[in-house]
Parts: structure tokens; sequence; C-alpha cells
């Protein structure tokens, strides 16, 4: 009699040691397996390896945790009725475990594709987001379909929901279509230097769903709802090029040796080009006289910076050593002043 009792204890704590074997074996997988190929996949130029990798992250273990309750499911002597539910939900879950493995393969792939294929829609959270939630749906209709629920009155409901729910966020859908345009168009990118009509100015740091965020010179963070950005007058300091012109202007004194002046202010300007961080070496700086003021000799020098954040660098060294090489020079830069002559 204690021999039957001892098996049929056996018999009951069976499928539970199934379920614990699964989950023991699966982080055993984890923690050796996917540890080791994680280290193979660092040392590999190919960034595709590391996105596998990360996204199988806590998933082994939960699939080996299923299949140790599948085949503890399969042993466990249970009424009809309990034993078709726990199925279902397994399958269930099973689906969404592998959804959440394709939703961050797939986001993953998004992010590395478009932002190592030049000429593409840039990566941003918006893209990424849209990604997320569309195989997300899917791995939800389809786990519903696996356990024999209908989806197309859900489909139905949803597309007659959908359609109040468009009209109900309006705003909000306006924000997400301007977004996509936005980004479609290339106009403006995310790491852009930009100025709205408005007056805001700073680098775009992300277009999401629903807001672009600027980041102004001064660290701030400028919030813009995507329609405003896509309807705005948008001024991109990056585009077509990131170089762009700096005219520093200056004055002489009546009186100075032109060609010193020129012949001083260009070999400055080509030394700051060369030793400062930003400036463009190589690119031949220009002079050129604007007009003739009230106390001074009027002109403009033109260098150019690798992008629009350089620019303060380069003016501030150039300024610097110009004042030391007209003081060198014998070039005078004047005074504001006025001749007033009295009639006798």
């Amino acid at each position: 009699m204690e021999m039957i009792d001892i098996q049929t204890l056996i018999r009951q704590l069976l499928p539970l040691a199934w379920i614990g074997g699964g989950w023991m074996v699966g982080w055993i997988i984890e923690a050796v397996l996917v540890s080791r190929l994680r280290k193979i996949a660092e040392r590999t130029t190919w960034e595709g390896d590391d996105i596998i990798i990360e996204s199988l992250n806590r998933l082994v273990r939960l699939a080996g945790l299923l299949l140790g309750a599948h085949v503890a499911l399969a042993q466990w002597r249970l009424p009809s009725n309990t034993a078709e539910l726990l199925h279902k939900a397994l399958v269930i879950v099973a689906v969404l475990t592998a959804t959440a493995f394709a939703s961050r393969l797939a986001t993953g792939f998004v992010r590395l594709y478009t932002r190592g294929v030049a000429g593409v829609v840039p990566s941003t959270s918006i893209f990424l987001t849209l990604t997320s939630i569309l195989v997300k749906v899917l791995g939800i209709l389809i786990a519903l379909q696996s356990v024999g629920v209908s989806i197309a009155p859900i489909l139905t409901a949803l597309g007659v929901g959908g359609l109040a729910t468009a009209l109900a966020l309006q705003p909000t859908l306006s924000n997400l279509f301007s977004g996509i345009q936005v980004l479609a168009s290339r106009a403006i990118s995310p790491g852009d230097f930009i100025r709205l009509g408005s007056g805001e100015e700073g680098y775009v740091q992300d277009i999401s769903w629903r807001i672009a965020t600027i980041r102004t010179p001064t660290n701030n963070l400028v919030l813009v709802p995507n329609a405003k950005l896509a309807d705005a007058v948008v001024t991109n300091f990056h585009a077509p090029d990131r170089e762009i012109p700096l005219a520093v202007p200056l004055t002489v004194a009546y009186g100075s040796d032109l060609d010193l002046v020129e012949r001083t202010t260009l070999e400055v300007a080509r030394e700051v080009l060369a030793q400062t961080v930003g400036g463009v070496e190589g690119f031949e700086p220009v002079l050129r006289y604007q007009a003739l003021a009230d106390s001074a000799i009027q002109f403009i020098a033109v260098l150019r910076v690798k992008e629009w954040g350089d620019q303060a660098l380069v003016r501030h060294e150039f300024l610097r050593r110009i004042l030391a090489a007209y003081s060198r020079a014998g070039i005078e830069i004047p005074f504001p002043q006025r001749v007033v002559r009295q009639a006798s």
C-alpha cells in the first residue's frame, strides 16, 4: 500500500519536475550557450548578429519553461475541459513569446538598416514604434486564431472602431502622419541643425509619433508638434551640405596698405582653418571689400566650417589671431570717429 502511494506521488510530481526541468534547461542554455554566442558576436563587424543575440534575452528560459509545461500537460491526468484550457493558454503564451522575439528582431534590424544605408529615411522612434506595434498586433491576431477564436469579427470591429477613433484623435493622427511626411521627404533628419520661422533653432534629436524634439545650443529642449513642423518655414543648416561659409566682418583705417591687409588676413585665415577644430582645411579663404564707411574701410573675410556648431570656435580663434597679426604688421583697426569742420 505504501509502495502504491509512493508511485502515485511520483506520477503527480513528475509534471512539476518537467516544468522545473524545462526552465532549468532554458536557463542553462541562456547562461552558457547564448553568453558565448554574445561574445563571438561582439568580435564580428556585422551588427546583425548582436541584434539576434540580444533579441533572445530572457526568452530562451521562457521557451524552456513552455516546452516543459507542454510535456507535463501531456502526462497530467486532468479533466478534458481543464486540459484544453491549459493547452490554449500555453499556445497563446508561446505565440506571444515568439511575437516578442520577432518585435525585438524587427525593430533592431529597422534601426540598423536605416542607420547604415545612405539615402534612406533616418531611424527615429516613430518608425521603431510603428514596427513594434505592427508586429505585436499581428502576433496577438495569430495567437487568437491559433486557439480557435475567429478574428474576422475582431477585424470588422476594429474597422468600425478605427473610424470613430480617427475622428476623435484627429490632432494625434495629424501629428503622426505629419512626422512620417517630414521624414519621408528627407528634408529634415535627426542630427540636423534647423531654424524655424518662429525663431527656435537647434539640433533635431528625434521625431516621435507626436512631437519633434529640438536641442538648442544652450542645451534646452524645444518640443514642436509634428503638424506645426510640417507647416513651418524651416532653414536646415545641414542640407544640402553640412559645411557652411563663415563671414567675419572686419575694418581697417583709411590709409592702410590694402594689399598688405589682404595678404595678412588670408594668411591668418588659412592658418586658422588648418589648425582649429571645425575648420575646413584646404578651403581657400576669400576677402571682399564692402564699403567705405565714415571712419573705416569695411570688408569681410570668408572662411568655411564643417557644420553650424563649429562657427563660434573658428570665429574666436580667427579674431584672436587677426588682432595680433594686424598689430605686428602695423595695420590699424580704427575707433569710430567723425571729423567736424567749422567754417571760419
